[in-house]
């Protein structure tokens, strides 16, 4: 009991620490709000599911208490999302669910969510969702401005080679859809590997099946040829929503392709060092890219041999 009442109060103290440096540096929050629901999955997985939604409302609440109003609630909405997908992963698997399923879904109720508190917040502050869409959009040129320049303010013009600011904000604003979705899919299945990684090192509950063993249903390259075709079709509705389809489907395969990295990692011996350097690296600009080719090509050319046992 002592030992629980630890755990859970040491998975507090660690979001408390999340929430605190998140707000000290855009590329410290970057780093920090992607790994909020990593300890409330923790707590759900060791201490239950009852145990991870305590631990996410007394985060809420005493980030509530240091600034009460409805400012710092919508200024934290992600972070809140993240206490959520926390909460959901933990309880999913925690009735059986496998994280694949579980991840699905973590991903469908949060983006349906967010509809909902977008729709709502266009309801309440009286402007049309067109207007909602162009600020979230600016919102995210902005943080990404932020992100790419290490600290301080947003620069006043974000300049790409090439590409004019009116040029990028379309882009982001006809793909932003997709782009949430792969966000929160992304982050949900990271927190879920490092999880895996943690139980086991802990040795709470037993070993789950390793990261090189993570693969695509195989009929999921259906939908990705029929969205490519889709993109042919001279419809801007029709090439928007297969735009969006795409990118969505290419996490699958990115995903694959980071499994299919970690078996070379684990059948060369790689050491730990040089693990935790490969991992990131991946997702650097324009390295994701190759990752997914290389998940796609995974489908035909099996890198993995998984029918063949691999050495542990």
């Amino acid at each position: 009991m002592v030992r629980n009442l630890a755990i859970w109060c040491l998975c507090l103290g660690s979001l408390l620490l999340f929430f605190v440096w998140g707000r000290l540096n855009p590329i410290v929050y970057l780093f920090t709000v992607s790994l909020t629901p990593l300890p409330v999955y923790l707590a759900g997985r060791r201490l239950g599911s009852l145990s991870a939604l305590l631990l996410a409302l007394a985060v809420f609440l005493l980030v509530f208490s240091w600034k009460p109003g409805l400012e710092i609630v919508i200024g934290n909405l992600e972070f809140g999302g993240f206490l959520l997908m926390g909460v959901l992963l933990s309880s999913l698997e925690s009735r059986g669910w496998s994280a694949d399923r579980a991840i699905i879904f973590t991903v469908v109720g949060l983006t349906l969510l967010s509809l909902v508190l977008l729709f709502g917040q266009a309801y309440f502050s009286g402007v049309t969702l067109r207007e909602i869409f162009s600020q979230k959009t600016q919102e995210a040129i902005e943080m990404l401005a932020r992100v790419m320049a290490g600290a301080g303010d947003p620069p006043s013009v974000t300049k790409v080679p090439g590409v004019s600011r009116e040029e990028i904000e379309t882009l982001i604003r006809s793909l932003l859809p997709a782009l949430v979705i792969i966000n929160t899919g992304l982050v949900a299945w990271i927190n879920v590997v490092l999880a895996r990684q943690l139980l086991t090192l802990f040795n709470w509950g037993k070993p789950e099946p390793p990261l090189y063993y993570w693969s695509t249903p195989e009929w999921l390259i259906f939908p990705v040829l029929a969205a490519g075709f889709l993109l042919l079709v001279p419809v801007s509705l029709v090439r928007l929503i297969s735009m969006n389809l795409l990118l969505v489907l290419g996490l699958f395969y990115f995903c694959q392709g980071v499994a299919v990295v970690a078996a070379w990692f684990q059948r060369f011996r790689l050491p730990l060092v040089l693990r935790c350097i490969g991992y990131p690296l991946m997702f650097w600009i324009p390295l994701p890219l190759l990752v997914i080719t290389l998940g796609l090509m995974d489908l035909w050319l099996d890198f993995r041999r998984l029918h063949q046992p691999l050495d542990a």
